[in-house]
């Protein structure tokens, strides 16, 4: 088979403009895909689902002869790494476990409301210094309609008169 006798549009998945990239990058480099390697190379090109078009780059880029996984680039100083999609549903499921044991043993602990609100308000505490996470606004909102449902069930008077519990207001 020769290069112009493979059909890349038989690749399921695999991005033709980028495949065709590849494919004159390899030629203008002088190492032009061998007939018996375009078949596998495209499949491997068509793996990488919508991450094609960055491997590419990444090979050309770095004027490799290969396709290879995306390399993760370390953050500059002081930069926070980004988390990937694991990282941040591990985190979310973290966080609902959190609110979960923080209701448990604001159960536990006291069985009043206001003991429940100081719960949440240490809980909210905590969430202040997560700012830089994505879910932040979320989870944020999420405690502060919690919280504005056990102060509404309350008498404002209690609320009001609780050193601890007047900033919630």
């Amino acid at each position: 088979m020769t290069m112009s006798e493979f059909d890349p549009n038989t690749i399921a998945g695999l991005d033709v403009p980028t495949w065709e990239r590849w494919v004159a990058y390899r030629i203008s480099i002088k190492k032009a895909l061998k007939p018996a390697s375009m078949h596998a190379a495209a499949l491997k090109l068509a793996k990488y689902g919508d991450d094609q078009a960055e491997v590419v780059e990444q090979s050309v880029a770095n004027q490799w002869t290969g396709l290879f996984d995306l390399k993760k680039s370390k953050p500059a100083p002081g930069e926070k790494p980004k988390k990937t999609r694991e990282q941040i549903a591990a985190d979310d499921a973290n966080w609902q476990w959190k609110i979960q044991q923080a209701e448990k043993t604001a159960h536990s602990i006291a069985a009043d409301p206001i003991g429940e609100l100081r719960m949440l308000d240490a809980v909210l505490a905590r969430l202040t210094f997560q700012q830089d996470d994505p879910s932040y606004h979320d989870r944020l909102e999420q405690l502060k309609s919690k919280a504005a449902a056990k102060i509404g069930a309350l008498q404002p008077k209690v609320v009001l008169g609780h050193p601890d519990l007047r900033g919630m207001v």
